[in-house]
């Protein structure tokens, strides 16, 4: 495992260098872990984007799937792609985060434009190398990572020439050694288990396997007796070659509970038979590994033999040409008008002579390491014969066996009849009257429609956080064969919105456990039935199909066609936040251009909340609630795609004030959201109804506008 180093006392610092980076083709690929503060950390990137035309690169806990429950882990944190050419030009951003084991990853999904990234006049990719550098710390101090640490650290490494210089071309961090000295790395052993603890497990597990316990018919054990006769009358090897050991652990299972339940056998026999299983294909593994064994003895056998000859066959050749290159020097004395043409023919049968000596010499080699290895070949393989007869003995001897107490056991099968089938046949009976009233239940699904209506009447009232709460929405028990365009004709009588004037938006569950509308329904899929459209969503576990309705509104307030939607438009929803009322309420969403910036639609914006179309307002992005609320101030002059801004994403606005620090108790959105977040209810209401989201996780949802 590749080492961090501590480069201050607080940070720990990590270097990845991703040789021949244009030729990935991986969508996701990982560094190899590294341990800073006891726990175990790796570096994640998305070389062609994480669905945007940038570079994506997040910090992941790597043993996320083996943490205790309740773990986390506060945790500053600063990523950079590095400028090979200039590092004062490097890339970096920096965050906080609480990973847990449900936010076990975060970092930037648009890191780096793939553009600025493959500029030749830049040095984020050298030689066709990309150098990341991640800085990690659990201590609390504010700011102890920022862009200038990273910058000034990396110019004083010099780390490009290095870089230029690599020839490798795997992907492998390199230890950093920084100035001052390394923290200590304590390894956490687990606890011990107390006897008491085994105890009260085992006891337990004995009183569930007993409560679960199967009764097996007559016929079954005589099957499976049938069958375990069968498997021993094969050779071992032929057992472990069929690949039949797997059918036989339900014939094991079966004659165990006969077994163990019979009064015919001897205590003996009853523990022969239960581990019978594990002997079985012990004994056929050890069977295929002895002839594995003598075959390997073979196959040097017929190697070396080989390489003698072809050795023998060298010398015998050598022998000739050298005889061959004394006929040409003496024909060179001999024949001086004929020394240029001997002379070139004797250069060249040098130069074969060369090459006989060189391919001899590599035979030679290989033969030595032949003979090093084949007094332990030859001694696997006579102890590989020896094992063959024992495996043949012990398989006669188990044969003998089981055909020993056959009759015992068919005997013991007949004490298997009357209450027993009856009760079995009963149990059959409930179970297969669960699984058509199961059936049946699949044949709906239940559809619940929110439309913008919805966010009016719920957002600052029943909820404050994400957009709405399902529960209280309209919903439809649909058959999952009905056509989904025949289920809009349903929507069009029960809201009054005609089929050509409905788009219905996908709702996706992001990383941070928030729900927002991730993209409109293709006609293809408006085409399929609605089972089909639930199998969209990925979330067949689950019987309810949430949808979202975006409807678009003429001058007269009648319903007109939507607007096109492309690649370069965004979703954005708005609430508006009165820090003197202490009131959040839904004002409406709106298109905008990715390209865009806030700057200019605050004309748009400041109509939609009532405000003058010159009033100055500040713009906040409602990012998450959970564990903690993030909401972060937007920069009104820097575009929607610089900022990461993606359909479904929620903007919280509020007038500018200077005064309205001193006369408020929250004078702004995140100081707002922070209150409601620390107390349960609000008015006597639950104000956290959105974080009930959580129930339907595995379901599709979509917006009404």
């Amino acid at each position: 495992m590749p080492k961090s180093v501590d480069t201050s006392g607080k940070l720990w610092k990590f270097k990845w260098i991703i040789k021949n980076f244009s030729s990935i083709t991986d969508k996701t690929i990982y560094s190899e872990t590294f341990i800073a503060e006891g726990n175990k950390w790796r570096i994640s990137m998305y070389p062609k984007g994480n669905r945007v035309d940038h570079l994506s690169i997040y910090l992941d806990v790597a043993d996320s799937a083996t943490l205790p429950s309740g773990w986390s882990r506060y945790v500053q944190f600063g990523l950079a792609v590095i400028d090979q050419i200039d590092t004062k030009t490097s890339i970096t951003k920096v965050a906080t985060h609480v990973f847990n084991a449900e936010e076990c990853d975060w970092g930037f999904t648009s890191f780096l434009s793939l553009t600025e990234l493959h500029n030749p006049r830049r040095g984020y990719l050298s030689n066709d190398s990309c150098l990341v550098v991640a800085y990690v710390s659990t201590n609390t101090t504010t700011g102890l990572i920022s862009h200038e640490l990273i910058v000034s650290h990396e110019s004083i490494v010099e780390t490009g020439s290095a870089i230029c210089n690599q020839k490798t071309t795997i992907t492998r961090p390199l230890e950093i050694t920084a100035s001052s000295p390394s923290c200590q790395i304590v390894a956490i052993e687990p606890e011990e288990p107390t006897k008491e603890d085994m105890n009260t497990f085992f006891t337990s597990l004995e009183s569930e396997l007993l409560s679960s316990s199967t009764v097996f018919s007559q016929e079954e054990a005589e099957e499976a007796l049938t069958k375990l006769e069968a498997a021993l009358n094969m050779t071992p090897i032929n057992f472990h070659n069929s690949g039949k050991f797997s059918p036989l652990k339900q014939a094991f299972k079966i004659l165990a509970r006969v077994g163990c339940s019979c009064t015919n056998l001897t205590i003996e026999q009853k523990n022969e038979l239960l581990a019978m299983e594990e002997s079985l294909k012990q004994l056929a593994d050890r069977a295929a590994k002895a002839v594995e064994d003598k075959n390997r003895l073979t196959a040097k056998e017929s190697m070396k033999k080989t390489v003698t000859y072809n050795l023998e066959c060298s010398l015998n050749k050598y022998k000739e040409v050298e005889s061959e290159v004394k006929q040409m020097e003496q024909k060179l004395t001999a024949l001086r008008e004929q020394v240029e043409e001997a002379k070139r023919k004797r250069e060249s049968v040098l130069t074969e002579q060369k090459g006989i000596f060189r391919s001899s010499k590599k035979m030679k080699m290989e033969l030595e390491a032949l003979e090093k290895e084949w007094a332990e070949c030859e001694a696997k393989g006579k102890v590989a014969e020896y094992e063959e007869k024992t495996v043949e003995a012990e398989w006669g001897r188990m044969k003998h066996f089981i055909s020993s107490i056959k009759e015992d056991i068919k005997r013991a099968l007949e004490k298997y009849g009357g209450e027993e089938e009856i009760r079995l046949k009963k149990k059959q009976e409930e179970m297969e009257q669960k699984r058509k009233e199961k059936a049946e239940a699949r044949l709906y699904t239940v559809i619940k429609v929110a439309r913008n209506e919805d966010l009016v009447e719920q957002i600052g009232k029943d909820i404050y956080f994400d957009l709405v709460d399902h529960e209280k929405v309209r919903s439809f028990r649909i058959h999952k064969q009905m056509p989904f365009n025949v289920f809009k004709e349903e929507v069009a009588k029960e809201f009054g919105i005609p089929v050509q004037y409905q788009r219905f938006w996908l709702w996706a569950k992001r990383q941070n456990h928030t729900y927002r509308p991730n993209r409109p329904l293709t006609h293809q899929e408006e085409a399929q039935s609605v089972g089909q459209l639930r199998e969209v969503s990925k979330k067949a576990n689950n019987a309810e199909l949430k949808l979202f309705l975006e409807v678009e509104l003429g001058p007269h307030l009648q319903p007109v066609a939507p607007p096109k939607k492309t690649n370069q438009d965004i979703l954005l929803f708005f609430k508006l936040y009165d820090p003197y009322k202490e009131e959040l309420r839904y004002i409406g969403r709106m298109f905008v251009k990715v390209d865009g910036k806030p700057v200019d639609i605050l004309a748009r914006i400041n109509k939609m909340a009532g405000f003058d179309p010159d009033e100055d307002i500040e713009l906040y992005e409602e990012i998450k609630f959970e564990p903690n609320v993030m909401c972060e101030h937007i920069d009104k002059t820097i575009i929607f795609r610089t900022s990461e801004l993606e359909d479904g994403d929620i903007i919280c606005l509020q007038k500018f004030s200077q005064v309205v620090n001193e006369q408020c108790r929250y004078p702004d959105v995140p100081s707002f959201l922070s209150y409601v977040l620390n107390h349960q209810e609000l008015d006597g209401r639950p104000i956290r109804a959105s974080v009930a989201e959580t129930s339907a996780l595995s379901a599709t949802v979509v917006y009404i506008h």
